[in-house]
Parts: structure tokens; C-alpha cells; sequence
């Protein structure tokens, strides 16, 4: 004779038993593919998701990359569901826009948090596959005031004209901006274009008494940057800002 208990699929009490395990310390020892699963759960009820979540993790690597992966792939290549495929990209704007207002309501200034803004970038723009350009704003005190996206290219190219960039940090009322751009490549290093895009773009903002602190180049593995290089001149606007530098390179 067959019980309630016979038909419940086996599954069930593997999920309780994840659920409780992340409880326990909010999933810090768990693989990736487990906090996949787990996921996963809350978006397909009724199947058993855990060779889903390997296969995933297999095939992008980890599961930042997961979660970043193209839409389009998740839905044609992995077959995931548009509701498996919200969830995931709802963590990754939440988390995204936690950064934000981490940064927008902080009394210090970026310099201060130089690896945590390094990380913020790194997530916006690391896992694109086109080039995407982007312009990060500060006030006089080196305050985070937001960031835009300015131009998106093709694979290895996009633009980004002067003008645009002054009137964007004269809106948000900025003194100083740092520019950032990703390599889909996975080649960090700059091109001569990108060499001379950055110093055709201090000496236009320069005019203007805007500051360049900073243009990163980022990738999935690493993030260049110009003034480290030698690329961008310090200018000595505050004195916070030369003691925040040096902070940064004398660690």
C-alpha cells in the first residue's frame, strides 16, 4: 500500500535540509552549486534542480558567472525558465544597487574605499560582452555622486566624446570623475586608442576644472589602472585627496 509519505518526491526533504544549512550560516560554507540550487528552488518547485545547478557552474566557471551570464544564453543554451532567469538577475541588481547606495550614503570618501569601489566596477562591467564606457562622478571631497553609461560598442571598441563627459559631471555637480571601460577580451592592457581617448579627455576637462582621478580598464580577471601607470598625471586638488593616494600606495 502506497502512504502520503511514498508519494512525496525525494527532493523536498533535500531542500529543507539546504534551507536549514544556509540558516546556519547563511550559506558561507556551501559550494557554489549548492547556493545555486538553492536559487533554483525558489523559481522551478517541482524538480529536482541540483544536476541543473552542476551543469551551470560547469559551464561558466563559478557562480558570479553564472548570475552575469547573457540572458540570451541562459535562456538557449542552458534552458533555464524567464522565472529562473529573473531571479538570478534580480541578485545581481540587488546587489548592484546595495554598492550604490553603500557608496552614495557613506561619509568617507572612495579613496577610502578604493578596494570595495574597485569590486563595484569589477561587477558592472567585467562580465560584459560588448565594451561599455562609464563615468563615475565625485564632489570636491571625492564623495560618490553616481555614474552613467556613456557609450556602448562592439566587441573590443567603444567611444566616448569629451563633450559628453563634462556635461554629465557639470549636472551631477562633479569636481572630480573616473573613467572606466571593460576589455571583453580579457586583455587588460591599453590600446594606443585608449591612450589617447584618456589624454584628449584630461585636457578637455581640465579646461572646464574637472579632475580625471582615474581611467580603469577591467576585465574579468584584472583592472588597469591609467594613474597607477603613470598615464594620468595627479593633480593635488585637496589635501585629502594626496593623502588618501598615498594611503593607497603605501600599504
Amino acid at each position: 500500500m502506497t502512504t502520503k509519505a511514498d508519494e512525496t518526491p525525494q527532493y523536498l526533504g533535500h531542500r529543507e535540509r539546504l534551507r536549514q544549512r544556509f540558516m546556519v550560516d547563511c550559506g558561507n560554507s556551501m559550494p557554489d552549486y549548492e547556493i545555486l540550487e538553492l536559487l533554483l528552488t525558489m523559481a522551478i518547485p517541482r524538480r529536482d534542480v541540483k544536476p541543473l545547478a552542476k551543469n551551470l557552474i560547469n559551464q561558466y566557471g563559478d557562480l558570479a558567472k553564472v548570475l552575469h551570464a547573457p540572458t540570451h544564453k541562459l535562456l538557449d543554451e542552458s534552458n533555464l525558465s524567464t522565472n529562473a532567469i529573473v531571479l538570478l538577475k534580480l541578485i545581481v541588481t540587488c546587489a548592484s544597487r546595495i554598492s550604490s547606495n553603500y557608496f552614495a550614503e557613506n561619509n568617507h570618501t572612495i579613496l577610502s574605499n578604493w578596494d570595495n569601489f574597485l569590486d563595484y566596477c569589477h561587477n558592472k562591467m567585467a562580465h560584459k560582452e560588448i565594451e561599455e564606457f562609464r563615468v563615475f562622478f565625485f564632489d570636491d571631497d571625492l564623495n560618490y555622486l553616481g555614474d552613467k553609461v556613456l557609450s556602448t560598442g562592439t566587441i573590443n571598441r567603444s567611444y566616448a566624446h569629451p563633450r559628453e563627459i563634462i556635461r554629465e559631471a557639470i549636472e551631477h555637480k562633479a569636481v572630480y570623475v573616473i573613467l572606466a571601460h571593460n576589455h571583453p577580451s580579457g586583455d587588460c592592457a591599453p590600446s594606443e586608442a585608449d591612450k589617447r581617448l584618456t589624454e584628449k579627455i584630461c585636457a578637455a576637462t581640465d579646461i572646464m576644472d574637472i579632475i580625471v582621478y582615474d581611467h580603469l580598464i577591467i576585465t574579468l580577471n584584472n583592472i588597469f589602472s591609467m594613474r597607477d601607470a603613470g598615464y594620468i598625471i595627479p593633480k593635488r586638488h585637496n589635501g585629502e585627496e594626496e593623502r588618501q593616494f598615498k594611503r593607497r600606495h603605501h600599504k
